[in-house]
């Protein structure tokens, strides 16, 4: 993040990583936030390497292949971080995070900071005393009218210091960057504190109210999930191969009626046509007559894109139970033997 305020590019990141790695980092933490999976894009127009060094195309189009993986990331979460070191370097990071040159962003570019990022620098004997400085402050909508505490306890993780004996309790973590553009990372000594600080004015109130979000993955989907793969005899909706995975046509909605059994392949590929609607205007339902021949075209990009994991599956499952998943797809493809 800072190196983002400051402009620095990736190609050139070692040397100023090098310059900021002795500045020692702790971490207070304000609200631990809900963990939610998305997907994730890498090499889209740029392209990924093969082993050998070459750019991945795709054999349909010809255009450079994009990995999609799915990642795990933390929403409604809140840290305080405090850098600690050379007053120069604490003043050039103070200056970039207040008015930044490129756009701050929390792990993803369209995971916008609610607030400025920069709260202050001052002058401070240790870490967990400069944590301990800043109020914790609650948002409006969360605010419990019949809690009197003026104070709160809050959890810290504290860089220690090299070159000096770690403390009982510490842990030895792997994430302090060499390098960005590819996984590049050195050691450091964490230790796990405590610190109770005053309570603040509370942060801005959102400008429209905070609806209760439903965990598409929590106990209720896990309930919901058993009932579906019921109700569809553990058959896929669109192949009647064995079901394993259910599809969301809403995330919001986490009952039976909008959920479908589907295979493994059969998921993978509604999944992908959604992330390729963005994953809002348009919801892929493969019990959808109208989308049977979106879903196969997808299928067949899978397989074609040599999935060999994927067309494993496919094929054990062809075997198995004698099916094909074949019916609708044009004719070349059949003779390819694919």
């Amino acid at each position: 993040m800072v190196l983002c305020a400051m402009g620095v590019r990736r190609e050139d990141s070692p040397g100023e990583i090098a310059r900021l790695t002795p500045l020692l980092m702790g971490v207070r933490v304000d609200r631990r936030g809900t963990p939610d999976w998305d997907y994730h894009t890498a090499g889209a127009k740029i392209g990924i390497r093969s082993a050998d060094g070459k750019i991945k195309k795709t054999a349909l189009t010809g255009e450079y292949e994009t990995l999609l993986s799915r990642r795990q990331y933390l929403y409604d979460a809140s840290f305080l971080a405090a850098l600690h070191g050379d007053a120069d370097k604490i003043c050039d990071c103070a200056r970039a995070l207040d008015t930044p040159v490129w756009p701050i962003f929390l792990g993803r570019k369209c995971c916008i900071p609610a607030e400025p990022v920069f709260v202050s620098t001052g002058s401070y004997d240790t870490l967990a005393d400069a944590l301990s400085s800043i109020p914790w402050r609650p948002r409006i909508e969360a605010i419990d009218r019949n809690d009197r505490s003026t104070t709160r306890t809050l959890d810290t993780f504290i860089e220690h210091p090299q070159g000096k004996p770690a403390p009982d309790g510490a842990r030895l973590v792997y994430d302090v960057p060499r390098a960005f553009g590819f996984h590049n990372h050195g050691p450091r000594w964490v230790v796990a504190g405590r610190v109770t600080v005053s309570v603040g004015e509370a942060m801005q109130q959102l400008a429209s109210p905070v609806l209760p979000r439903q965990d598409p993955y929590g106990p209720q989907f896990e309930a919901a999930r058993h009932i579906r793969l019921k109700m569809d005899n553990h058959l896929c909706v669109f192949c009647k191969s064995p079901a394993v995975d259910v599809h969301h046509l809403d995330y919001g909605d986490v009952r039976p009626e909008t959920l479908r059994s589907l295979c493994k392949i059969c998921h993978d590929a509604c999944t992908m046509l959604e992330y390729g609607h963005a994953m809002r205007s348009h919801r892929i339902d493969p019990s959808d007559p109208e989308q049977r021949t979106e879903i196969l075209q997808q299928i067949e990009r899978l397989l074609t894109e040599q999935r060999l994991g994927r067309r494993r599956d496919l094929l054990e499952t062809v075997r198995t139970f004698g099916i094909s998943y074949f019916d609708d797809v044009p004719e070349p493809w059949v003779k390819e033997g694919r």
